[in-house]
């Protein structure tokens, strides 16, 4: 195992040549304690005393990171980037980073992608550069012992890793960083937008889907705030998603589809673009109020006041962007697939939804 390890061999690759499972790995490994160390990165190669705050690791036998001092919230990564909502991840990542250390944690990072915002020291006063595995997560947990770990949506067994060596540490999922869903109808939809604190559910708006004039039909990858209702429809609207969304599991930023007659389609939590278009068009930091509300800092108080203060746009359009011509896609029927970012623009009053 030691050998193994020295060689940089991870608990799946000692697994299959073992032809055990990797949890007797991990156990074995534990047993033995055969623990990462981390070396910082150092840009001179030594011929300066600096400090980068960027470490590595290794199976040698010193250790050059220490737990941050103070409490530290760890922020785990979305991986390399890619296509679709990758731009959007990092967005809601780097704003999530931003708001902890409003209220004196220490910020440590985890990730493996060189040009995510969470390598800048604005954001993180410490980066792991370490692959998005379990053990890897696993291993930094154990050394920093965060009062707070921020997982992407899809990464569920990082978190699970995390509380296995770190107990007291409360892992929060992050759900805006799941794929967003594209919808396409022939009916107008709707899309309610709302904050449940746990008790009480706070609108933030109704958004109304454009037409592609392409298809012919209405797409929630391209959409207009505010939406236009009826007093009648509006009051329906808003009662019935503030029952739907009152009786999710966790608080959070949720959204509620509807077809435009009022008929309630689905409820889901808000992901990153559509936070990242509600928080332009609201002028409201929501990423900063949900951390608020996962880290118990919230105050109903605050977010009334930030939304009557808040730079409301009249009217504002997001499209998704697909670059064929930038990037020579040719096959544009692979167009779900292939979304590299979004337009947002401000629309003029009266103009067509």
């Amino acid at each position: 195992m030691s050998r193994a390890r020295s060689w940089g061999l991870s608990d799946d690759q000692i697994a299959q040549s073992w032809a055990i499972s990797p949890q007797k790995v991990a156990d074995l490994r534990e047993e033995n304690q055969l623990h990462r160390v981390y070396k910082e990165v150092v840009p001179s190669a030594g011929e300066f005393d600096e400090h980068s705050h960027r470490f590595y690791a290794t199976f040698e036998t010193e250790n050059e990171s220490d737990a941050t001092a103070g409490p530290r919230a760890l922020i785990v990564g979305d991986g390399p980037r890619k296509l679709g909502n990758s731009t959007a991840n990092d967005y809601v990542l780097a704003m999530i980073a931003r708001e902890p250390k409003h209220h004196q944690y220490q910020v440590v990072s985890h990730s493996n992608n060189p040009n995510s915002l969470l390598m800048t020291q604005w954001l993180s006063d410490k980066v792991y550069l370490e692959p998005m595995i379990e053990e890897a997560v696993a291993s930094v947990a154990r050394l920093e012992r965060p009062y707070y770990a921020f997982v992407p949506a899809g990464k569920q067994e990082l978190g699970r890793a995390i509380e296995r060596v770190s107990p007291t540490t409360k892992v929060v999922v992050i759900e805006a960083t799941q794929i967003p869903k594209n919808v396409v109808s022939s009916i107008p939809t709707l899309e309610f937008n709302g904050l449940f604190d746990g008790q009480v559910v706070y609108q933030l708006g109704v958004i109304g889907e454009l037409k592609d004039q392409g298809v012919g039909k209405y797409q929630t990858l391209a959409k207009r705030y505010p939406a236009h209702l009826e007093s009648d429809l509006a009051t329906k609207v808003t009662a019935t998603s503030e029952r739907a969304i009152s009786q999710q599991e966790t608080p959070g930023l949720y959204q509620v589809l509807y077809q435009a007659e009022g008929v309630h389609e689905d409820v889901s939590p808000l992901t990153a673009p559509d936070i990242a278009f509600m928080t332009k068009v609201l002028g409201m930091n929501l990423t900063a109020i949900w951390v608020r509300l996962m880290i118990g800092r919230f105050s109903s108080q605050a977010l009334v006041k930030a939304s009557h203060e808040g730079t409301t746009y009249h009217g504002a359009i997001y499209r998704a962007h697909f670059p064929y011509a930038d990037y020579h896609l040719t096959n544009q029927k692979s167009a779900p697939a292939t979304v590299i970012g979004a337009q947002i623009e401000r629309a003029n009053k009266g103009s067509e939804q």
